[in-house]
């Protein structure tokens, strides 16, 4: 509870529109309204079984100074919660800046004196008070610690300053003190106002904490008592704020606190889980994060702003603050208490739930990437795969809108072989899906683990796609599972020669959206995974089993989890997503292959679909350029298969007429014939790579040279 206001001769709380006079009909006063909230908080904690750990008062008890408010607080909280388990032993006190005389000196023995005649004299928890307290012992006890020690309480005072008046320098001091008697010309009473107007000036409402206070507070916390297991839940009570907790604006000096970073550097330093304080009248529950000097570590810290009651709002007069989950994952619940009227049962606001256990990463902890643009999802998870998750797990979480395209986009930063209009980037992505999806794959013998054939045909006989949509239809299930890896098929008995692919496992979820609509959601596990160029490929995948599976349920497509246990951005050849284009053509399109022969022996490029085929050739090329250039510890698949079809095509139809064509055959063979002993190898070293490489690239040479001279372009 903060900001009650009370006073011994009342302060009226005039909740009521009272437009005339009328014997026996009063208005309320706060204190009263303040006892029927606790009457009905006692009766309720009853009848459910709870007790009260302890009270939080985080000051204002007085109302602009006059006497009573704190005696009257104290006598109400163990008369009504006394038999709930409070005692002046767990009541935590703090004063604010209505509790000190407004021309007490700071640190002065009348400042706090009306405080500690009832808080301290009774044996409540209080902050150690510059001026009054020497030692950590003195004044004490200054800290609620609760008997497990899973939490411990620290009340600081940030009021010792409140209503300072300045030091004026001389001749200042001394006009201004004569300013009034001067100004008056002999009216008393204009006097007395203008002293007191003057003295306002001069005078702040100045709140700050000093560091003898901190050093004290430090020293309290580290001999503090902890628990036998987990971290102790640490909990301080101050009166003034540290940031503003609403938008309402205040316009005067010293608004905050004067030293506030200090003030937050020891909350962050000393591991402050919760902080709870009143002054503004507000009331909130946010976190503040705290940094260290260096920006790198993040100390969350709850902030609990209290509000008070005023006519018209009485929604949040106090709260009830219950916290379990101690040690390991400690939540709080906030139940803001409304004031009653007498015979009205009163409606509380939602409580409000907030988990504060410490959000501080362990070396090594996965890396999570999340967000709703594939642009942003994806220049993060590349500057994530290269930095801070190198090496390591890497999760991305890509949650498109509902309703979004069937087909995923290539990311505008994805970098492709070639420039491509925007209808080539999505024929692109469109074909080596669709390669990867193929149920059979003529290159089976290279790549056994394709992964369309894994999905479709599992064990050579389970369509693992079908399963999914049947087991997806059934109510009684939400989740639906397929794997990729066959130990039959993809382990040896000591792992040697062992070549399988990275998409292991992928897992397709039914959610609720509401009414009659599902989304199908998709986590998918990867053993290891490039992120500049496959990351975008997967996800493409992905979507287009997710969009298969929906068509067939009437589902929409939801989200995309990926799990990649070994994140990479090392490996940027563009064979690295899939087979050579002139390999794939021959599950895809062996046309092209034929259209391109055509182009050879005819020396000229016909119509739209040659050209195609050519443009095609030269990516290949270029791929392979690519993959000689720089050696890939994984291994990449390169062209072999097409280009000895290439070559066949080209012997059949020109029969060694023309040179030319003559001399493209012996080089598509033989680059071919090299290609196929290098991938045929078991380890692929650097020593292979070093061996096959320049042979690779004079033939590459060789086939631009050969195809510009024939076609006039490559």
């Amino acid at each position: 509870m903060t900001d009650m206001h009370l006073a011994l001769a009342g302060v009226p709380f005039q909740r009521d529109d009272h437009k005339v006079d009328i014997p026996g009909v009063e208005q309320e006063t706060r204190e009263s309204v303040l006892e029927l909230m606790f009457t009905r908080l006692s009766e309720r904690l009853k009848q459910s079984g709870r007790r009260l750990d302890g009270v939080l008062f985080s000051g204002d008890a007085q109302d602009r100074g006059r006497p009573g408010g704190h005696l009257i607080i104290f006598d109400l909280l163990l008369r009504h919660f006394g038999p709930l388990g409070v005692t002046a032993a767990n009541i935590v006190a703090v004063p604010g800046n209505h509790d000190v005389p407004r021309e007490s000196p700071p640190s002065s023995l009348l400042r706090y004196e009306e405080f500690t005649q009832v808080w301290r004299k009774a044996g409540c928890v209080t902050p150690w008070l510059d001026g009054i307290d020497s030692s950590a012992a003195d004044g004490g006890p200054h800290q609620l610690v609760s008997e497990n020690r899973l939490w411990a309480v620290f009340p600081i005072n940030t009021s010792n300053w409140s209503h300072v008046a300045r030091t004026l320098p001389e001749p200042l001091a001394s006009v201004w003190a004569n300013l009034p008697t001067l100004a008056a010309g002999g009216d008393a009473d204009r006097e007395a106002k203008l002293r007191e107007q003057l003295d306002g000036l001069a005078r702040y409402d100045m709140a700050r904490v000093s560091g003898r206070q901190l050093e004290i507070l430090r020293g309290l916390i580290e001999s503090t008592p902890q628990p036998s297991a987990g971290r102790q839940l640490r909990i301080a009570v101050l009166h003034h704020h540290l940031r503003a907790p609403s938008l309402r604006e205040e316009l005067k000096a010293f608004a905050d606190p004067s030293n506030l970073e200090q003030i937050r550097g020891f909350l962050r330093d000393q591991g402050v889980a919760v902080v709870v304080h009143g002054h503004k009248h507000e009331h909130a529950a946010q976190f503040e994060h705290i940094y260290d000097p260096g920006g790198d570590r993040d100390h969350r810290t709850l902030v609990i702003s209290g509000a008070t009651f005023e006519p018209g709002r009485e929604q949040d007069a106090a709260r009830l603050i219950t916290i379990k989950g101690m040690p390991n994952s400690p939540a709080v619940t906030i139940e803001r208490l409304s004031l009653p009227r007498s015979g009205v049962e009163s409606r509380n606001p939602p409580a409000i739930v907030r988990r504060i256990w410490s959000t501080d990463t362990v070396p090594g902890a996965p890396v999570v990437i999340q967000g709703s643009d594939l642009d942003e999802v994806y220049d993060r998870v590349c500057e994530a795969a290269a930095h801070d998750a190198a090496n390591g797990m890497l999760i991305v979480h890509l949650d498109l809108p509902i309703g979004a395209s069937e087909e995923l986009p290539l990311p505008s930063n994805y970098p492709l072989p070639e420039p491509m209009e925007a209808s080539e980037r999505r024929r692109w992505l469109r074909e080596l899906v669709a390669w990867w999806q193929l149920d059979r794959s003529g290159l089976e013998h290279r790549m056994p683990f394709v992964h369309g054939s894994r999905l479709r045909r599992y064990g050579g006989k389970i369509n693992q796609v079908e399963r999914i949509v049947k087991l997806l239809r059934a109510q009684a299930s939400t989740r639906a599972l397929a794997v990729l890896i066959d130990p039959f098929r993809d382990f040896t008995s000591d792992g040697a020669g062992e070549q399988f692919a990275s998409f292991c496992l992928v897992e397709f979820k039914r959610r609720a959206l509401g009414g009659a609509q599902h989304a199908i959601d998709v986590i998918a596990f990867y053993r290891a995974q490039e992120f500049a160029r496959w990351w975008p490929i997967n996800i493409a995948e992905i979507r287009h089993l997710q969009s298969e599976i929906c068509t067939a349920l009437g589902f929409l497509p939801g989200r995309i989890t990926t799990i990649a246990a070994d994140a990479r951005t090392h490996s940027r050849s563009p064979t690295q997503v899939a087979m050579p284009i002139i390999d794939r053509w021959l599950d895809q399109a062996p046309e092209r292959i034929h259209l391109l022969a055509n182009a050879f022996v005819n020396g000229t490029i016909r119509d739209g679909a040659q050209r195609d085929a050519v443009r095609g050739w030269g990516r290949s090329l270029a791929d392979l350029e690519a993959t000689a250039t720089e050696f890939n510890a994984d291994g990449l698949p390169i062209a072999i298969d097409g280009l000895k079809l290439l070559a066949s095509y080209l012997e059949v139809v020109d029969e060694g007429r023309e040179p030319i064509l003559m001399n493209l055959v012996r080089v598509l063979r033989r680059l071919a014939r090299a290609n196929e002993g290098f991938e045929d190898g078991t380890t692929r070293t650097k020593a292979d790579f070093d061996r096959w490489a320049p042979s690779a690239l004079e033939a590459v040479s060789e086939l631009r040279a050969l195809t510009r001279e024939r076609l006039g372009t490559v």
